[in-house]
Formats: C-alpha cells, structure tokens, sequence
C-alpha cells in the first residue's frame, strides 16, 4: 500500500485527519502474508472508511450518526457519486465497475472475516496469501484512483489557507511592528483572527497596487499654442458616451458579458469609464461585475486576468466605432 500512503502522505498538510488510515495500511502490511483473512478485512475497513469520509465532506448532510455502516458497496457507491459530481473527468463506467469489485471484497470478507462478525472456531474457510495479495493490491489500485480526485478538490470554502499566502503573509509581516521578535504575525493572526486575516487581504493587501502614490516630476511650465491646446482638448474628449453605444456594439458587449459571466450594466460601465480615461478598471470594481463569487484564495489572479480580458476589449470596441 506505498501508492496509498504516499498521496496521503503529499496532502497531510491539508487532511491531517486521513493519518489515521496510516495505521489501517500498517496492519494490512504486517497480515498480507501472516493472517491474510485479517489483511483483507483491513482493506474493506481501508475503503469503508475512506468512503464515509468522502461522504461526510462532500454532502453537508450527511454525518456520521446517519450512514449505513453495514453495506459497503452502498457507501462506497454514494462516495464515487458525489465525487464525479464534483470532478469532471470521473467516468460513470468506473464508478460501476469499482462498485463490482467492492461488492466482491465485501462478499469475501463476510465470509471469512476473522475479526468483525467473530468466528466459530475451527474456521472452516481460510484464504490464501495469493488472493491476500490480490485484495491488497486491488484495494490500492482503487484508492489511489478515488484519492488523487479527492485530493484535488478546495475544501476552502471561500476560506483562506495559510501556506498558499506567502506573498501576502510576507507584506504582512514586513508591514507591522511586531513586539515579539521569534514569532510571525501573519501566522498568529491568521490562527487567532481569521476574519481579520481575511478582511485585510482584501481590503489592505490587494488593493496596494491600486492606490500606490504617483510621484510626478515637476518640469517647466510650457505654454502651449493655441493649435497645440486644440489638439489636446480633442484628445481628451473624443469618446462620447451617448453616440458609443451603437446597436452592434451593444450586441458584442453583450457577448461578452455572457461569456466571462458578467453583468452587463456593470461592465459597460467599466468600458465607458476606460475608454473615457484610459485607466484600468480597479479590482473591486470589476468584482462587483461578475456573477460567479470567487474565493480570496483566488480572488486576485483572476480578477486581474480578467482586468486584462476586459482592457482588450474596450480597445477593440473603440476601433470598431472609429470604423
């Protein structure tokens, strides 16, 4: 069970509580060859346990006290369930035949199951080590299906994880007068005050790039000729709002909008305030615009792609009106 213990190993930071099944592997490993019939009710107590806890964190309700313990393939069938419907690339076919192997293994061990159900002794039926190892090695080839698809999924929830924030732990920290000079700030904060730690990202951090002081070299008045002045002035005030927005560029805004998920009123406003001064949109502004609510996790990085996306945009739809 290396496969096993080796992606569980790679995601303990954010699923300490899957250590647990660490010791589950151990006793599968010690019995494989030694008591294979206690090798393969561990691999059904390996995935049974495994299922339940997919269930209980992808299904809000679901707990503990209310899944079935006594049908392994139910459980493990529900957990592949609500997994495909949360990644895309699990196909229904696996799902069914996993589901068959599963029923299989809890068949076995029903049958020959030394520990769980108990035993008459003499026991009449004994596995051989050859089907142990096969057990095993079925068990881990699933697991090691169904966990590198759980693993990849945010278990967030909109929250902000510690280890994914270095830039902004670092301007944190950089930034405070922290009496005690062995600890970090933006740890404690984020372990004692979360919702400050959060509050501040958004409202201090990400918006630094936005209200950063432009310091403007002061050069020589000049006076410029009246034609210069002219040509200035026109400059500054050729985009006019009321004759922009023609029919067909109503229609392209619109498109857009459908495709980056946006409001349409928002985001013709923010065309107009950038064409009319050239300044990108700000983060919260383009925020407000979108449909989908991010996580702060990701907040930033998309919001400025689509900054971007949307500066693009309204440079096209102003060559489209100048034709």
């Amino acid at each position: 069970m290396e496969k096993t213990r080796k992606i569980i190993s790679e995601n303990i930071e954010k699923h300490g509580h899957f250590e647990e099944y660490f010791k589950i592997i151990e006793i599968i490993h010690a019995n494989e060859f030694a008591n294979p019939d206690i090798c393969i009710e561990s691999c059904k107590a390996l995935i049974e346990g495994i299922s339940k806890t997919i269930i209980v964190n992808l299904d809000n309700t679901r707990t503990a006290e209310n899944i079935d313990d006594d049908n392994l393939p139910k459980l493990f069938k529900e957990s592949m369930n609500l997994l495909s419907d949360n990644c895309e690339d699990i196909e229904g076919d696996f799902v069914i035949r996993f589901s068959a192997i599963i029923q299989v293994l809890g068949e076995i061990r029903n049958k020959r199951g030394d520990i769980s159900h108990g035993r008459m002794a003499p026991k009449a039926v004994f596995s051989s080590r050859k089907l142990a190892s096969t057990v095993k090695n079925m068990t881990e080839s699933i697991l090691e299906y169904v966990l590198e698809h759980y693993f990849l999924l945010d278990f967030s929830n909109g929250k902000l994880v510690y280890e994914d924030m270095e830039e902004y732990n670092k301007w944190l920290d950089d930034n405070t007068d922290f009496p005690i000079k062995k600890a970090k700030y933006s740890q404690l904060l984020y372990e004692n005050d979360l919702d400050e730690y959060e509050n501040s990202y958004i409202n201090d951090f990400l918006k630094t790039d936005e209200t950063e002081e432009v310091v403007v070299e002061e050069k020589p008045e000049i006076k410029e000729e009246p034609q210069q002045e002219k040509e200035i002035e026109t400059l500054v005030n050729t985009f006019d709002e009321d004759t922009f927005w023609i029919d067909v560029i109503k229609e392209q805004t619109n498109g857009f909008a459908e495709i980056e998920n946006l409001k349409i009123e928002e985001l013709k406003n923010l065309i107009t305030n950038y064409l009319f001064s050239d300044k990108k949109p700000l983060r919260d502004k383009v925020s407000e615009a979108m449909n989908e609510k991010l996580s702060l996790k990701n907040r930033a990085k998309v919001i400025d792609a689509l900054i971007e996306k949307i500066v693009v945009f309204a440079n096209h739809l102003r060559k489209l009106k100048e034709e």
